[in-house]
């Protein structure tokens, strides 16, 4: 499956109805804009300058409507209807005059909150007079030693005074003492005698306990919480319209993007981008709508000049390989005009999993746990909620074809791992063989359309290495089979006919680069033995699929032993719980280094074979919304 054709469009408009084009295009979804000075040969025509779109108006509409998305948690939907400047800016003015005030107010309330807080925490000391200068009397905040508390007011027995004993802190007493300035002397020798210490200064007086902050912070965050309905209930009222500002501004954005992908002369605007073949006809139509004069080209991307890596990649798949774009692209993008690898990966990956992993209670652990993700996750990211759910089905599969249970084993439909080692290893390595021949072909293929009849034939998967590798591994096979006879001296000079032809490949082009026979020699015997071992050491490396197989039933054989162990000693109540414990330990740990050796398989053994790198994707800009009258709002 090759990714969708696309063809480069290049477009030259009328200034005035430029914006209209564009938005016609980017209505579609089918139109991925590109620098036109990119363009080989493009950036040459004189008069050419950058253009671009920039509306102040609609700038100072997105900041207003920012800051009441970030000041109330509005969370705009972009809708299929937009509105006007003139109505985005009433709305916007309508919605601030009423809640400014309330945001204000609601900031205001949480600096008296944090003020309080902050008093709080410097744990104030009470008294129920205030701390200030008086005329007549004369009052002061200081702190004795507990034990004196009874001897220090005994002192003030022939004088006017009152005493507020307050907090006990590390043995001393808090006390404050009211007396008539008349008695200051009388105070200051009490205080030498009993052995009064001053406050530090950072210890805060209040003439209020601290409960009362407390229930005066409640207040406050209640008449918060009253503030924000009151701003919730205005954003509700607007919420279909400030939706509808939303799009517009979402719409200027995208215009604005794509206008900075444009040149320009004194008249006229060029607008290039990407268009998939198919859709030409659709987009051609759109441009002539808009203006009825505008010049369009289509040129198909590999005879625009475009360097093939920076042609962007268009995959259409359905929804059952959507998810399996996930596992390709981690790898990367394959190069324009290269195979499709998705149908070829959602086959071996699910393959290899359910293989390494089979088991039909994991199975349907991990379709719930896919499920549970596909509820709860949004967007692209749900992909990966349908990729568990189908590495669950995968593994159900061959938990019926192994008989396992949650690792309670029954008649297998197929085979026991355990009962047939040298079985699961045979068809792991027969597995190899077909992912590598999948990956060799593949390759053929992509030299075939790249006209590439170098790499054709003489390729690391090319024609000769995979007539090496399939007759070695006809070889091995009938030579394990005990027959073959005059087959395998046949494979046998297929194979080396081939060996021979690629190491006299290198000869040749030693020679012709001047290094030499001798030079050539030896590397054409470096790149054979590479290619041989190269294919020995991935076939083999398909082995681990039995070896986790077998790895699954070991750790029940080992979890299952545990429990029969408790039973015996007398603690037969531990049993079920190791059970439990031991699928769970499975489930989290094997699932995981399963899945991370099948992408393994996947990526070295089979994508290294046929992959060409590619770096850009098909990202069409996108407006969801339309009329005729757009030109004007976007003016």
């Amino acid at each position: 499956m090759l990714p969708e054709k696309l063809e480069l469009l290049i477009a030259v408009v009328r200034k005035n109805k430029v914006n209209g084009v564009l938005a016609r295009l980017l209505y579609t979804g089918f139109f991925h804009p590109i620098d036109p000075a990119s363009i080989p040969g493009l950036s040459d025509y004189p008069g050419l300058m950058r253009s671009d779109f920039d509306s102040l108006r609609w700038k100072d509409i997105k900041k207003r409507f920012d800051f009441i998305v970030n000041e109330t948690g509005f969370s705009p939907s972009i809708t299929s209807t937009f509105v006007s400047y003139s109505e985005a800016e009433v709305t916007l003015s309508m919605i601030e005059e009423n809640i400014k005030p309330l945001i204000d107010l609601k900031y205001k309330l949480f600096e008296e909150i944090s003020n309080l807080q902050n008093l709080i925490e410097k744990k104030p000391v009470y008294f129920p007079i205030p701390y200030s200068t008086f005329t007549f009397v004369h009052f002061e905040i200081g702190k004795i030693k507990k034990e004196s508390l009874g001897v220090f007011e005994n002192l003030f027995n022939d004088i006017v005074h009152i005493i507020f004993p307050s907090e006990e802190k590390e043995g001393y007493v808090v006390v404050g003492v009211l007396i008539l300035k008349r008695d200051l002397s009388v105070f200051e020798r009490i205080k030498k005698e009993i052995g009064w210490l001053p406050l530090p200064p950072d210890v805060p007086i209040s003439s209020r306990p601290v409960d009362e902050y407390k229930k005066e912070i409640e207040k406050l965050r209640d008449e918060i919480e009253h503030t924000n309905r009151k701003i919730q209930q205005e954003i509700e009222r607007n919420r279909e319209i400030l939706n509808k500002i939303a799009t517009s501004i979402e719409i200027f954005q995208k215009i604005s993007l794509a206008r900075s992908n444009t040149l320009s002369t004194e008249t006229s605007i060029f607008i290039s981008g990407w268009i998939p073949e198919n859709k030409k006809k659709m987009l051609l139509e759109k441009i002539v709508e808009a203006d009825p004069i505008a010049y369009c080209q289509c040129i198909p991307a590999e005879k625009t000049g475009v360097p093939t890596e920076q042609i962007p990649v268009y995959f259409k798949h359905n929804r059952f390989l959507k998810p399996f774009e996930l596992i390709v692209q981690t790898y990367g993008l394959p190069r324009y005009k290269t195979l499709d690898p998705t149908p070829f990966v959602a086959f071996s990956f699910l393959l290899m999993f359910g293989a390494m992993f089979g088991d039909i209670g994991h199975g349907a652990v991990f379709v719930i746990a896919g499920l549970l993700m596909l509820w709860k996750l949004k967007g692209s990211f749900s992909q990966v909620g349908y990729l568990v759910s189908y590495t669950g089905i995968s593994s159900i599969i061959f938990g019926i074809l192994y008989g396992s249970f949650f690792g309670i084993e029954f008649r297998p439909v197929w085979i026991n791992p355990m009962e047939n080692i040298s079985g699961i290893f045979r068809t792991c390595i027969i597995i190899g063989v077909i992912i590598l021949t999948a990956g060799i072909i593949l390759n053929i293929i992509n030299k075939i359309i790249s006209r590439d009849k170098n790499g054709l034939l003489f390729d690391k998967a090319g024609i000769l290495s995979g007539l090496a590798f399939w007759t070695a591994a006809a070889m091995a096979g009938l030579y394990l089979g005990k027959a073959g006879g005059i087959l395998i001296k046949v494979f046998g000079a297929i194979f080396l006919t081939a060996i021979f032809t690629i190491f006299s490949k290198v000869i040749i082009d030693s020679i012709k680069h001047g290094d030499g026979i001798l030079v050539g020699f030896i590397e054409g015997i470096l790149h054979v033995f590479e290619i041989m071992m190269g294919y020995l050491a991935n076939t083999v490396s398909f082995i681990r699929i039995a070896a986790f197989s077998l790895n699954h039933i070991g750790f029940f054989m080992t979890i299952f032993a545990i429990s029969d162990l408790l039973k015996n000693s007398g603690i037969g109540w531990l049993s079920l719980p190791t059970i439990i414990l031991g699928n769970i330990f499975v489930i989290v740990l094997e699932g995981l280094v399963v899945m991370i050796q099948t992408l393994r398989l996947n990526y070295y053994e089979f994508f290294s074979r046929f992959f060409a790198p590619g770096s850009i994707s098909f990202q069409p800009l996108v407006i969801k919304a339309f009329n005729e009258k757009i030109e004007e709002y976007l003016t």
